[in-house]
C-alpha cells in the first residue's frame, strides 16, 4: 500500500480513570479500559498499515497511543499539543492531519475529535454521530478539496462499519 492510499486515523483515547488527584491532565487509561483497547488496536493493525502516531498530551491519550504503537510495531509515538482538548482544537485537528498526511493516526479527546470529524467530512451523515472511547475512524483525503472521505469506522467491542470508497 503506498503512503497516499494509507487513511487518517482520528482515534478518542480508552476509557480512563474518571478523576485524578494531579488533575485531569494526569487521568490514566483504566485497567479495564487498556485491555479493550489492547483488543481493540490489534484490529485496527489488520486493517491498516501506519506511517505514525501522534497524541495528545495528556496521559490517558498518551497510554492509548502506546498500545496503538505496539499493536503495529511501530516505535515512536509523538506527541503534539494542536490535540489538546481547548476551543478551537477541531481545526487545529485538521490543519495537522493536513501538514502531516496519509498514514498517521491522532490520537485525542471529544468533543474536539467529533468537531473535526464534522468539519473534515462536511455534509457526509455517514459517520459516527458520537466517538465512543477507543473509537478509530479512517479517512481519505480528496484531493480536490481539501476535505475528507469516510472510509471505515470501529469502536472497541462493536463491528467495524465500511463504507464504499467510490462515493
Amino acid at each position: 500500500m503506498s503512503p497516499r492510499e494509507l487513511p487518517l486515523l482520528l482515534v478518542r483515547h480508552a476509557e480512563a480513570e474518571e478523576a485524578h488527584v494531579l488533575g485531569d491532565e494526569a487521568r490514566a487509561l483504566t485497567p479495564e479500559g487498556r485491555a479493550l483497547f489492547r483488543q481493540h488496536a490489534r484490529k485496527l493493525a489488520r486493517l491498516t498499515p501506519l506511517r505514525g502516531i501522534v497524541t495528545s498530551p495528556l496521559v490517558r491519550a498518551v497510554q492509548t497511543a502506546e498500545l496503538l504503537a505496539e499493536a503495529l510495531g511501530l516505535a515512536q509515538v509523538d506527541v503534539h499539543p494542536a490535540l489538546l482538548p481547548r476551543k478551537g482544537a477541531a481545526r487545529r485537528i485538521l490543519k495537522l492531519a493536513h501538514e502531516l498526511g496519509p498514514g498517521f493516526a491522532l490520537v485525542g479527546h471529544n468533543p474536539s475529535l467529533e468537531k473535526a470529524l464534522a468539519l473534515a467530512l462536511g455534509d457526509d451523515t455517514r459517520a459516527p454521530d458520537k466517538l465512543r472511547k477507543g473509537t478509530a475512524v479512517a479517512l481519505r483525503a480528496l484531493a480536490d478539496d481539501g476535505g475528507y472521505q469516510l472510509v471505515w469506522w470501529a469502536a472497541p467491542g462493536r463491528s467495524l462499519k465500511r463504507y464504499d470508497t467510490e462515493g
